[in-house]
């Protein structure tokens, strides 16, 4: 009986990996660049690296670009794996955001340098030239800037706001209508949370942006609590919060999405490690209960490697929502897609191996054919960009 039950389980592993070398068949990767500077190359502490990752279209082209840190690199167009033109920003920021500020053609970008908070706007459409100017100061974080940002229509109405976790808390920069005459409006919305990942989506299903982040206990320095904050809409400070329940460990990136098709939106986490020699980081998801007062179920999906890296879209087209991730640490460094069967339930598809990623694995349809694409960063391998491209069927 052993016997055949060993056949049976080999059997499933061959399958697994079978269609894992399927699944990544679908992708073509490509490496942007490999000779990225790190922060500390220009400024202390020497040992920080970059965090921001973002892509948009900043030369007018039609085609996204990429910007991390202190570069932007420009979209070839139709070759991929020709040289992606690497633009310097000018100044040691760490470019965070792809947003359009005042509404003209040159391209915009947030930016940080911590505590100073910068807006950079392309001085013609090329995007080979940028200015600066300062918009506003948060408290610095343990890492200088922010692990945290993002960017979402906070107030009804207007331009989409941005917000950035500070040192402890979490803060909204609303755009003025003027924002290269008047002052920037910075909010203090959430208080005693971390400095790492930012989930924003309609919790309440009130019809506003609410957020999902970690919390600090008391009497502990990591974010081992799961806290969504109710927007009140107005713009007004101090939202109310929630606590959902615990994570094992550091509570590191976090998305809202409805996971398994009752239309009340959850909270999927990603628990980082450190220095993460052992795989015992989780990816897991809190189901939003039915009654207000109701205890958040949470749903584990895997246990594995550091995982500093999280975004969600519909892969296959089904309509449900999937999950991306990569493990920051361990021997494989697995880029994988959790492809999620309509009821929250996973399976794992891994699209590449041994890329090591932090704060990366973002999703963008780079190649403009109506898929969406991963692009993706990393601490230890900080120089590198990648980017992999979507080959699959778009049926």
């Amino acid at each position: 009986m052993k016997y055949f039950l060993g056949i049976f389980a080999c059997l499933a592993l061959l399958t697994q990996f079978v269609s894992a070398q399927e699944y990544a068949s679908d992708w073509t990767y490509i490496e942007i660049d490999n000779e990225k500077n790190k922060w500390g190359d220009y400024d202390q502490p020497e040992w920080l690296r970059y965090f921001g990752l973002a892509m948009g279209d900043l030369n007018n082209d039609g085609k996204k670009d990429i910007l991390t840190g202190r570069n932007v690199y420009l979209n070839p167009g139709n070759d991929f794996h020709a040289t992606w033109e690497k633009i310097d920003l000018g100044m040691n920021v760490d470019g965070i955001l792809v947003m359009d500020i005042d509404g003209d053609e040159f391209a915009d970008i947030i930016a940080q340098a911590l505590p100073a908070v910068y807006w950079l706007e392309a001085t013609d459409k090329s995007a080979k030239k940028w200015k600066s100017a300062k918009i506003g100061e948060i408290p610095a974080t343990s890492h200088v800037n922010s692990q945290g940002f993002e960017k979402a229509q906070i107030i009804s109405g207007g331009k989409e706001e941005f917000l950035i976790a500070g040192d402890g808390d979490i803060y909204c920069f609303e755009i003025p209508d003027r924002p290269e005459e008047e002052q920037w409006t910075i909010t203090l919305v959430a208080e005693n949370t971390s400095d790492e990942g930012i989930g924003t989506g309609d919790i309440d299903g009130d019809g506003d942006v609410d957020i999902a982040v970690g919390r600090r206990p008391e009497g502990s320095d990591e974010p081992l609590l799961v806290v969504w904050y109710e927007n009140p809409g107005d713009g007004s400070k101090n939202w109310k919060s929630v606590i959902v329940g615990k994570a094992n460990h550091p509570a590191d990136r976090f998305e809202i999405a409805d996971i398994n098709g009752d239309k009340r939106a959850d909270i999927i986490v990603t628990e980082e490690r450190y220095p993460g020699k052992e795989p015992d980081g989780n990816l897991f998801w809190y189901e939003q209960p039915i009654a207000n007062e109701a205890e958040w179920e949470r749903h584990w999906i895997v246990t594995q490697y550091s995982m500093n890296n999280l975004d969600i879209f519909d892969i296959d087209k089904d309509g449900d929502i999937d999950l991306l991730t990569c493990e920051h640490k361990g021997p494989q460094l697995e880029l994988q897609i959790w492809e999620n069967n309509g009821y929250g339930s996973f399976s794992k598809n891994i699209i590449d191996l041994g890329k090591e990623s932090h704060l990366g694995t973002q999703v963008a349809d780079m190649d403009e054919d109506g898929d969406l694409d991963i692009v993706s960063i990393g601490w230890d391998k900080y120089k590198y960009v990648h980017l992999w491209i979507n080959e699959g069927s778009t049926d």
